[in-house]
Formats: C-alpha cells, sequence, structure tokens
C-alpha cells in the first residue's frame, strides 16, 4: 500500500517517521499539523500525499511503526528469557518497556495518544491493533509460562487471561493518571515500579500455591 514510501533511502524515510512522531506526539491526530510535517522534512505536500494518499493513513502507518519498533524490543528480550516465574517475567517485560520509553520519549508520547484517547474516525483501527498487539504478547507470555507454581484449583488458561487483564488495567491507571504529564511520568519510573510490584505480590498471592 506504501510502496513508494517504503522504497526510499533509509536515511530519508526515517527523518520523515521522526518528524511525524514528534508532530503527532505534542498535538495529537487531529490537531497534528501535515503543514508542519512537510516543512520539518523538507518535503512538499503533494509528496506526502502521494506516500499515504491522506493523514489517517499516514497515522495509521506511524502508529504501525511505533507499535512494531517496541514489540521487537520486547520479542528480543522474551526470547532471551528462561521460562520460569511469570510475575519475575512480567517484572523484567516492564523495567524494558520503561527502559525503551525512556530512551524514546516522543515515541511514547505518541503511543499514549494514539491508544488512550483515539479520534472517532480512526478508534476502529486502533482498537484492531491494540487486541492484535494484546494477542501476540499473550501468545509470547504463555509459551515461557511455567505453571507448576498454580493451585491446582485454577484454570492455567484463565490464570494467564486474569494476568494480561491486571496488567491493562493497572497501565491505563498510570496513563490515566499522568495523562498530559507523561515526562513525570518517566521520572517517577522507580515508584511506579514499586507500586506495580506491590500488585504483581497480591495476585501472586491469589494465583500462587504458596507452600511450592
Amino acid at each position: 500500500m506504501f510502496e513508494s514510501f517504503e522504497n526510499l533511502p533509509e536515511e530519508k524515510k526515517k527523518r520523515i517517521i521522526d518528524v511525524c512522531i514528534e508532530e503527532f506526539a505534542e498535538h495529537g491526530y487531529r490537531k497534528g499539523s501535515t503543514n508542519e510535517i512537510t516543512k520539518k522534512a523538507g518535503i512538499s505536500k503533494g509528496i506526502l500525499f502521494h506516500y499515504f494518499k491522506n493523514k489517517k493513513n499516514l497515522y495509521l502507518y506511524i502508529v504501525d511503526y511505533v507499535v512494531k519498533c517496541f514489540s521487537d524490543i520486547l520479542a528480543e528480550q522474551m526470547e532471551m528469557m528462561d521460562s520460569g516465574d511469570i510475575f519475575d517475567m512480567i517484572r523484567d517485560i516492564s523495567f524494558i518497556k520503561i527502559k525503551a520509553f525512556t530512551q524514546a520519549p516522543a515515541m511514547y508520547e505518541f503511543t499514549v495518544n494514539a491508544f488512550l484517547s483515539p479520534p472517532e474516525e480512526i478508534e476502529e483501527d486502533i482498537k484492531k491493533r491494540y487486541f492484535q498487539l494484546y494477542n501476540d504478547n499473550f501468545k509470547l507470555l504463555a509459551q515461557k509460562f511455567d505453571t507448576s507454581k498454580l493451585r491446582n484449583d485454577i484454570d492455567e488458561k484463565k490464570a494467564i487471561e486474569l494476568l494480561f487483564i491486571s496488567l491493562d488495567g493497572i497501565s491505563n491507571k498510570y496513563i490515566k493518571d499522568y495523562k498530559g504529564r507523561e515526562k513525570e511520568m518517566i521520572n517517577n519510573a522507580d515508584k511506579i515500579m514499586k507500586e506495580f510490584e506491590e500488585y504483581m505480590h497480591i495476585l501472586k498471592v491469589g494465583l500462587y500455591d504458596m507452600g511450592r
């Protein structure tokens, strides 16, 4: 669909993507200006729309790009993890995410804007991407989940689903608490991780046979 753009030299392609991320991170989808993007990227508006046809396609392309960047980092790190305690793995994955966000704050702010409050005209497209990301991460984590510590009366699949639902809820809590103060969230990473581990401990007590 975006063959003309994909065939550009990597340096030029990356410059356009970086400018788009910064513009949409700061102003969101509706207020993000394609005029500003073309000016900062050093291309004409006609060329930009030749690549993407319209603003919606451009925005969703950037969403896919950012999601792939973070997913690749996560998948690479998870490949190196040994199968074992699910809560230790979740903690490590959370640290990886925070580190990645700290190193790319504009991408982080863009991700928050895209998934927390998508405009109505692209809401369904964003939801599809979110659920695909959720399912991919679920499968990766489930493959490495050592279920030997679970209580005997607990269904393994439901236990993993509960963890993901809980993780999603905790993540959304912090995203909403720090909406508009994303840089402050990064600065408070240590405090957030301490609270996060407290939530995980409560779940562990409920799911594990602590005598094992």
